[in-house]
């Protein structure tokens, strides 16, 4: 619906002159006959309201179909060269086709040009070079800038029309902000339609990224990630240089989309470094891409103090360490109460099986702060000295740590009967085994408890009656002496422990029994004189049964009288199987009607071990002695890489619980923790619940992960930069190099008002100097605009002055930037979510129908016509009709 707008009102006051122009052509006299005097009064009248009308300025506005297209061209180097062509042709049937009112172009790259017609497209400048060119005319292919392309579109639409931008490219802007501009487009009506480019090359692969992990410190391997991406299905050789010599180097097959490959690298001193990935995929098209170079800052060594509670034992982990580059000193628990200053300048203090009572003084206390206030890391590795004394239960070191000890419980009489099966079946060496898991046993009780040792074949064998151990050496002699040979007699072995207990008095009695559980059954006369007494009834000892079996078998059916009278007098008793072809079921029924546990050795260097750890149960230690295979808990930094499922299985482990905020990263058993981890203050404190030496890790030490695991607990428990002083970078965004900038006090104050300068060095030799602008609290920034593409490095060093000090420049040091190609030379395929979305939210389509672009949406333009350029006419008209009305020749003559 037209509509009439009007500038000003106040002409109209000119109106109110007709009544007086009226009166005075009536009053007049004159020769004018009156027919023409009314007619010139009717003409004058007719000037004056069209004046009036003039001065009141009238505009017309009516409604338009009229379209404006803006074609938006990508000529960037990411998109085909066919497609361009192609694009041009189509623009040109579209335009035939549907004739729109106004037609512009608009040829973007790194920056936009506005040209009026297909043939100005053609023969526009392109530069395809990486240079940044400062005249206007030329586009540079080298970037893609999507934001400046819509807002040069803007000022070209025609007023009063429909706006449509047909937008061909792939998306994928590398400089610019597309969304900045489509608040523009939305507020100015202008609707986008796009359509998605072809991309430049069918099969192509290159290097996107090289990614190490922060910090990366000399003579230390590291892994290096190389991402690749690829157009195709393609074998493909991928090479790793490290400052220019060959790293590493490997054929792999790469697949569409992102790649990743991983090398590891080592870096011979500290710097900076550089490391360069290549690849040459079968049928590559673009070279310029498969080649990058990144800068690499290699810090110092990582500085651990080992502190070994448990003699010469260091030597393992120390030489692990030291073979992944990190620096170890040794200390003893003495030497580190002694003298504070030795944790001056480490990164990680290991506690290494040290006894709670061997850190005297003020050495907790040094550790907190160690750990609290600077920030350095803390490992606690356990072994069979952590429950020395009373242990770490409420000490100063245990306040650190991520998991709570318990106080070592109270001394327990205790008499432990070992029966030892010493028949042929321990023969070729197993015997030597058996006495040395004997003596293991002894080595663990007190001088007050008691211990015998029956041998048993056909018939037992004392070896050591029960008595206190004392000095244990006469026990030790009698143990040496232990021979195998004859049958197996379980039976008379428990008879015989029996005897032993007749006259004890201990809070605990127990038994382990060493067999293989194959034996010869009980004669009727044995099972009548141990029996008698139980036949017919339930024997109840505190509140309990004596288990029953879900499956009896005819042995297990003979063993129950004697089982009974043993559970009668108190006395508990553990299985170990071992031997070839062992009963299992039987000795782990034997083991459930005697209220222990059974325990299975898988070889005979496990038989100590089982024997301590069911000893150090008995005695209520939380000290266990088995051989377990850690679980895995959580994922941590710390583990990463490490098969633990083919791990070889640890012998002993320290029993605690988790404190609430900790993290527990490995088990070993169920809700046991074995490697846990926390945070204390500015630190990091690990605990690790077996030892690391050749005890209970002794199958560990040739396991290729110990080294591993332990760099990398080391690693991830390290002391971090604290952030004081000056902290800065160097990235590459797009063609600009960025710099950041970040200064505090050792306070932890933002420094701020500096003027800090930098000097930059282009890889021509050519330097200029600019001044970073503060944009927050101790934080400056900077951008220079980066010239062609070059292996040689970019060097930027900051300037003394300005509130920068030398000790700030000398510490901060250099940084070196490479650029190695331009981001538009990744060949992504269309970014068809930024295309699809820019077009909903503008009201337009993605990959539009051509009548779709000139259909008609309820945003057609109105067509705006000043009247008073019309009336002003005709106001002059009419003033010179009433002029020939009144003066007209013929008029005259008649009237005379």
């Amino acid at each position: 619906m037209p509509n009439i707008t009007f500038a000003s009102a106040w002409p109209l006051l000119l109106l109110s002159a007709l009544p007086l122009l009226w009166l005075l052509a009536r009053r007049k006299r004159s020769n004018v006959g009156r027919g023409r005097l009314v007619g010139a009064t009717v003409l004058r009248s007719v000037a004056l309201a069209a004046i009036a009308a003039a001065l009141v300025q009238p505009v017309w506005h009516r409604a338009s179909e009229a379209v404006s297209v803006i074609y938006a061209l990508d000529v960037s180097a990411s998109v085909s060269p066919r497609f361009l062509g192609e694009a041009l042709g189509w623009i040109e049937t579209v335009n035939a086709r549907h004739e729109p009112e106004q037609v512009r172009y608009v040829v973007f790259a790194d920056r936009a040009r506005v040209l009026h017609s297909v043939e100005q497209v053609r023969a526009a400048a392109l530069e395809a070079d990486d240079a940044i060119q400062s005249r206007e005319e030329i586009v540079n292919q080298g970037a893609t800038d999507l934001e400046a392309a819509l807002l040069a579109a803007l000022p070209a639409f025609a007023p009063g029309h429909a706006k449509r931008i047909v937008l061909l490219s792939d998306g994928n802007e590398t400089e610019g902000n597309v969304w900045r501009a489509m608040l523009r487009l939305q507020a100015a009506g202008a609707r986008v339609f796009s359509v998605p480019a072809g991309i430049a090359a069918e099969n192509d692969a290159w290097i996107d990224a090289i990614v190490m992990p922060e910090p990366v410190r000399e003579q230390t391997s590291v892994e290096a990630e190389v991402r690749l991406f690829s157009r195709l299905t393609v074998p493909a050789r991928v090479d790793l240089a490290v400052d220019g010599r060959a790293a590493a180097s490997r054929s792999v097959a790469l697949s569409p989309g992102e790649n990743r490959f991983a090398f590891e690298v080592r870096f011979t001193g500290a710097g900076p470094h550089d490391i360069a990935a290549r690849v040459s995929a079968e049928g590559d098209q673009v070279a310029r891409n498969d080649a990058l170079i990144q800068d690499v800052t290699v810090h110092h060594r990582l500085r651990a103090l080992y502190v070994e509670g448990g003699g010469d034992n260091a030597r393992h982990l120390a030489k692990a360490l030291s073979a992944q580059g990190i620096e170890v000193s040794l200390a003893t628990p003495k030497a580190l109460s002694a003298d504070p200053g030795l944790l001056a300048g480490q990164d990680v203090i290991i506690l290494s099986d040290v006894r709670a009572d061997s850190l005297s003084g003020n050495a907790g206390r040094h550790l907190q702060e160690f750990v609290r206030d600077h920030g350095g890391g803390l490992i606690f590795a356990a072994g069979e000295n952590t429950y020395g004394e009373d242990g770490f239960a409420g000490h100063e070191v245990e306040k650190l740590l991520p998991v709570k000890f318990e106080a070592k419980r109270r001394r327990q009489d205790l008499d432990l009967v070992l029966l030892v099966d010493r028949s042929s079946s321990m023969r070729r060496g197993k015997i030597e085994y058996a006495k040395t898991a004997a003596l293991a046993t002894l080595d663990l009780l007190e001088p007050e408890q008691g211990l015998s040792v029956v041998a048993f074949d056909a018939k037992p064998h004392v070896i050591v009656p029960l008595a206190p151990v004392g000095s244990k050496r006469t026990a030790a002699d009698l143990i040496s002496r232990m021979t195998s040979s004859g049958q197996t007699n379980i039976y008379g072995a428990l008879q015989e422990a029996q005897r032993q207990f007749a006259t004890s008095k201990a809070e605990i009695k127990h038994i382990i029994l060493l067999s293989d559980g194959l034996t010869a059954p009980p004669s009727r006369e044995a099972i009548d004189s141990t029996g008698r007494g139980s036949r017919g009834r339930v024997i109840v000892l505190d509140g309990t049964e004596m288990p029953k079996l879900n499956e009896k078998t005819e042995l297990v059916a003979e063993f129950q009288g004697i089982m009974q009278e043993l559970f009668d007098a108190k006395i508990t008793l553990s299985t170990v199987v071992f031997g070839e072809g062992p009963d299992i079921k039987f000795m782990t029924a034997l083991a459930k009607m005697g209220r222990g546990q059974t325990h299975i050795s898988r070889s005979e260097e496990d038989l100590p071990s089982l024997f301590a750890g069911e000893t150090r149960r008995i005695r209520g230690d939380a000290v266990v002695e088995e051989p377990f295979t850690p679980q895995v808990k959580a994922w941590s930094a710390a583990t990463s890489g490490i098969d633990f499922a083919t791990a070889p299985q640890l012998k002993g482990y320290v029993e605690s619980k988790p404190k609430r905020f900790s993290d527990v990263l490995l088990e070993a058993k169920k809700d046991l923790p074995l490697l846990a981890e926390t945070h204390y203050g500015l630190g990091k404190t690990v605990v690790f619940l077996s030892d690391v030496k050749n005890r209970w890790a002794t199958r560990w030490l040739s396991w290729p992960g110990y080294a591993k695991l332990w760099s990398q607990i080391v690693r991830h428990s390290a002391r971090r930069e604290s952030g004081d002083g000056v902290r800065w970078q160097v990235g590459r965004e797009g063609r600009d190099a960025r710099i950041e900038l970040a200064a505090l006090t050792s306070d932890g104050v933002f420094r701020n008002e500096l003027l800090p300068r930098v000097r930059a060095t282009a890889p021509s030799g050519d330097s200029f100097i600019t001044e970073l602008r503060q944009t927050a609290p101790g934080r400056y920034t900077g951008e220079i605009a980066l010239a062609a593409v070059s292996d040689t490095p970019w060097r930027f060093e900051l300037l003394p002055g300005n509130g920068l000090s030398e000790a700030d420049v000398a510490s901060a040091g250099s940084r070196r930037l490479f650029y190695s190609y331009p981001d538009e030379y990744r060949l992504l395929p269309a970014n068809l979510p930024l295309l699809r979305t820019l077009s909903e939210q503008t009201g337009g389509s993605l990959a539009p129908g051509e009548d779709e672009i000139f259909q008609p949406r309820g945003d057609s333009g109105f067509r705006s016509t000043p009247l008073w350029p019309y009336l002003a006419a005709a106001a002059l008209l009419f003033f010179l009709l009433d002029i020939l009305v009144r003066r007209a020749p013929w008029s005259w003559r008649r009237d005379r």
